[in-house]
């Protein structure tokens, strides 16, 4: 396998410093964010195969490079890297200031020594689903906070009459709107056809409802077809963490949460159907409570569980099979 090159690139709102190595130390330089400078940017990249893009997760600002990658022929492939990793590994370093130029080369040097796994390509159709979910996912936040002020103000008999209209409008309109994102959410996935194959998979898996399904969908994009289990559980931040030292430290293994919440608050709801309902995961669930595990533990494992039946039926391209572990 051919070894990655990596440049590093600190972003920020209005432009971004990029650091690649050269014969000595480093060579950076700061590009406007607009079509120039990425242009000048694309001319600035060593003409080399095998080069990779590293950065943090800045706020939205990231997201113009990301989608200007994934728009290049061909287009480079890049790693967006949670900010508390390098902020630990700069801890590490013997560099005591920070600037742009320096966290840039911390970047070079975090991806050179911990290779981060690299995002596949995405295509219009899946940055679009992604961000339209999100804002689904923002809507129904502010439905239900509206509810609970409704509900609160409604208790006061002296509310005047006025704002309990405006109050019922208000519920109104963000009703609509999330009953209209949720269409066009759906109307993307039946337009494509693998993405509809998809769907439908992840749908004959008892405790997956649409909501979820579509989650799944939008969070990981390319990667639920792409990734192992493992994987998925890592980008969810699923994976258990133990703390052990000797013979005397012995705490109680946790998740990381180093990952995707959205995803996350999905798999714990749909895990909560899942215990009931499929008889795989309640099989299982059921076990982990007998060796021990608390509840919670135990729904957790259950979360990963159903990672791995998601990876199966899509894997296999066959609906869920309660009887499958059986044969």
């Amino acid at each position: 396998m051919q070894p990655i090159t990596w440049i590093g690139i600190d972003i920020a709102k209005q432009d971004f410093v990029a650091a690649q190595r050269s014969q000595t130390d480093f060579e950076t330089q700061c590009f406007p964010m607009t079509e120039e400078g990425f242009e000048a940017f694309q001319q600035w990249l060593p003409k080399t195969s095998g080069l990779g893009i590293v950065f943090e997760a800045t706020g939205p600002y990231w997201l113009p490079v990301a989608r200007w990658l994934d728009g290049l022929e061909p287009s480079i492939p890049y790693a967006c890297i949670n900010p508390r990793r390098l902020r630990d590994f700069a801890k590490a370093s013997p560099e005591r200031s920070k600037t742009d130029a320096i966290d840039a080369a911390l970047l070079v040097h975090f991806a050179e020594t911990f290779p981060p796994a690299l995002e596949p390509p995405k295509s219009r159709r899946a940055q679009t689903l992604r961000a339209l979910w999100r804002h689904h996912l923002e809507l129904q936040g502010l439905l239900d906070r509206a509810r609970d002020r409704q509900e609160k103000a409604l208790a006061d008999p002296q509310l005047p009459t006025q704002l309990a209209t405006r109050l019922q409008s208000l519920l109104d309109a963000l009703k609509l709107e999330l009953d209209q994102v949720e269409r066009e959410a759906h109307d993307l996935v039946q337009h494509d056809p693998q993405t509809r194959q998809s769907y439908r998979l992840l749908l004959s898996i008892p405790g997956i409802g649409p909501k979820t399904a579509l989650t799944l969908l939008a969070e990981y994009g390319p990667q639920l077809l792409q990734a192992n289990p493992k994987q998925l559980t890592r980008y969810a931040g699923l994976e258990p963490i133990l703390f052990e030292s000797g013979s005397s430290v012995r705490k109680r293994p946790r998740i990381s949460k180093q990952g995707n919440w959205r995803l996350r608050r999905a798999l714990y709801m749909a895990a909560l159907v899942g215990v009931r309902w499929n008889p795989i995961l309640k099989t299982f669930y059921e076990r982990k409570l007998q060796q021990g595990l608390a509840k919670k533990s135990a729904l957790v494992a259950a979360m990963r569980k159903l990672l791995h039946l998601v990876y199966g039926v899509l894997l296999h391209q066959q609906p869920f099979n309660p009887h499958y572990e059986e044969t």
